[in-house]
């Protein structure tokens, strides 16, 4: 181990802000540890967290005191009602619970938290003289870090970052930086022909139940095809409507995964996936799978415009169990479903370029050394 670097990831999860920042802050610390650095996760312990897949993984983890975020509105930023506290007291909390761990000479602190800005950032990294490195793609506020990580498509940097970072910030945009688990590096991904299989996912989190929405319109899809489709439904062990799902999925004969280790080959066996916009858009790529997406999260919107004029998915629109129009969303889906499944062309198109996303991904993520040198 080198004692000469400590790296301290800043994350959350919770029903309201999903798993993907804390999973993906996982991998990163894996890849990281393999280099001989000490990490420590700094979290809250919100409803619906995952931080015991980051203790399962071998990792400390430092939770934070957890205020009534159900009473508590931030105004600073989009997403300041995440945190649950102001900035300012998250960052002394932060502090104050490091004061219970040594230093090394050289401290790294990674942020992957949509609710902190420059504010956060200035205050954490002068009291321990760390280089800050953010992990950020929605652009919506000022930051202070050293490395900006966008591990979005983006088409113009300057024009989304300027003006939010300090000149001297160090770039690294694209999906081929976002780091994504060991599995995906194991299988060879597949141009598909046919659909045969789909695969549904909406992230360990999925507030609205999208999930339950898509099973019961595949469900009706089914019935009158003379051939009906094979369907992997994903979940995450802590989902809001776990048991809903569980009961319809056994009703009607649908393969429930919660909790899968094994994503990267239930992706790889289907041949169509419907799911969110959110992190797990890089993996569905890799594995060079064509989606239909349902974006959850006002955040996912912008990375599933971009996947769409990429012509790596098809793009729906916003998903919400208030949408007024969910009749219209549902027929939406059936017609893409219909129409890729007519169009074994078109579907492979959309295989290959959805693979193309991803490849100049490295999995070694040798930025990763740059940081820490």
């Amino acid at each position: 181990m080198d004692n000469s670097v400590t790296v301290f990831i800043r994350a959350d999860s919770a029903e309201h802000i999903g798993t993907g920042h804390v999973m993906r802050c996982l991998t990163l610390a894996k890849l990281l540890y393999d280099r001989g650095v000490s990490i420590t996760f700094i979290s809250k312990p919100h409803k619906g967290h995952c931080l015991d897949e980051v203790r399962g993984a071998g990792f400390k983890v430092i939770e934070l005191p957890l205020a009534d975020s159900a009473k508590y509105e931030g105004s600073w930023c989009p997403h300041a009602n995440w945190l649950g506290s102001t900035e300012l007291s998250d960052a002394e909390m932060s502090l104050t619970a490091l004061q219970q761990v040594t230093l090394s000479e050289r401290v790294i602190v990674i942020v992957d938290h949509f609710s902190l800005t420059s504010q956060w950032h200035n205050t954490v990294k002068e009291a321990l003289s760390a280089k800050v490195v953010v992990i950020d793609g929605l652009a919506d506020r000022a930051l202070l870090c050293d490395v900006l990580i966008d591990p979005n498509l983006v088409l113009d940097a300057q024009t989304k970052w300027g003006g939010k970072i300090p000149r001297c910030t160090r770039l690294i945009i694209g999906p081929q930086y976002f780091p994504l688990r060991e599995e995906f590096t194991q299988v060879s991904p597949i141009l598909r022909k046919s659909v045969k299989r789909i695969f549904v996912c909406f992230g360990g989190m999925d507030k609205d139940n999208a999930t339950l929405f898509v099973c019961e319109l595949l469900a009706k899809w089914n019935e009158k095809l003379d051939d009906p489709v094979s369907v992997d439904v994903v979940i995450g062990k802590h989902h809001p409507h776990k048991q809903a799902i569980i009961t319809f999925c056994g009703q009607q004969g649908i393969e429930l995964h919660v909790q899968a280790s094994n994503i990267s080959s239930l992706m790889l066996r289907s041949d169509l996936a419907i799911g969110g916009g959110g992190t797990i858009s890089w993996e569905r790529c890799k594995m060079a799978l064509p989606t239909v997406i349902l974006t959850i999260a006002q955040n996912q919107v912008a990375q599933a415009t971009s996947l769409e004029a990429r012509g790596a998915v098809v793009y729906i629109g916003d998903f919400s169990s208030e949408c007024e129009n969910l009749n219209e969303v549902e027929q939406c889906v059936i017609n893409v479903l219909d129409n890729l499944r007519c169009s074994s062309d078109k579907l492979n198109e959309m295989s290959a370029k959805a693979l193309s996303v991803m490849d100049a991904y490295d999995h070694n993520q040798p930025w990763l050394d740059e940081i820490i040198s």
